[in-house]
């Protein structure tokens, strides 16, 4: 338990360095700071940074709230630092206690919210989860394009994206999942919907996949180089 509570130290203080460095470059440190503390979860990508950081600036949080909102951080952060410092506690109860905690600031951070700005939350939501339908739907013509897909073949992917997105859902909506579980179930997830989906294509679409994804590579590798000199 102490190995994994030095490992789980290290990597929060990482994050703390990432998160004072982002706040430092920013123009508005008090939304920044209110974005990232709230929203920065392990496994987020940059995209996934850009769409929480534009919500909670649509929010247009008063000067009262931003403060609540650092109040909320200290006191999360302060029941984190105790539940750490215990090192009779086991790992399962550890991962329950944090998991009731990040619950608690969630519904703390929601009760303080005018209705207006969680209708803003919803729909900033319902907006993404469209823009992603979308972008999938591009994804996979621009597949059935390149691979020489037959019908079949994309309606068995379509049925395993769906399925994989209502997993995926249900891992996110588990409030019994402290974030370390929900990262590592997302993860076997996604192996698993990547697995499923190349058992789909043929011997040669496989090919032809890798050799599309070389391609890219090397596209974006020349990007890079021809950038930095």
């Amino acid at each position: 338990m102490k190995k994994y509570l030095v490992a789980l130290t290290a990597f929060t203080i990482i994050t703390i360095a990432a998160t004072a460095q982002t706040k430092n470059s920013s123009t508005d440190n008090t939304s920044q700071q209110t974005h990232t503390q709230m929203h920065h979860k392990p496994g987020y990508g940059m995209h996934q940074f850009h769409h929480h950081g534009m919500m909670m600036n649509q929010l247009n949080l008063t000067d009262a709230q931003k403060q609540q909102v650092k109040d909320l951080n200290t006191d999360y952060k302060n029941q984190l630092s105790g539940l750490e410092k215990d090192d009779n506690i086991t790992l399962k109860d550890y991962r329950s206690k944090k998991a009731s905690i990040e619950q608690e600031r969630k519904s703390k951070f929601q009760a303080l919210l005018t209705t207006d700005q969680k209708n803003k939350i919803i729909q900033a939501k319902k907006d993404r989860s469209e823009k992603m339908k979308m972008m999938a739907q591009k994804r996979m013509e621009k597949m059935k394009t390149d691979l020489n897909l037959t019908d079949d073949q994309v309606a068995k992917m379509q049925a395993q994206r769906e399925s994989s997105m209502e997993q995926m859902k249900a891992i996110r909506e588990n409030s019994s999942l402290s974030e370390e579980q929900r990262k590592a179930q997302l993860m076997d997830l996604r192996k698993s919907n990547h697995d499923s989906m190349n058992n789909i294509l043929t011997a040669d679409q496989l090919k032809k996949k890798e050799e599309l994804r070389n391609n890219r590579m090397t596209e974006w590798k020349n990007k890079r180089a021809n950038k930095d000199s």
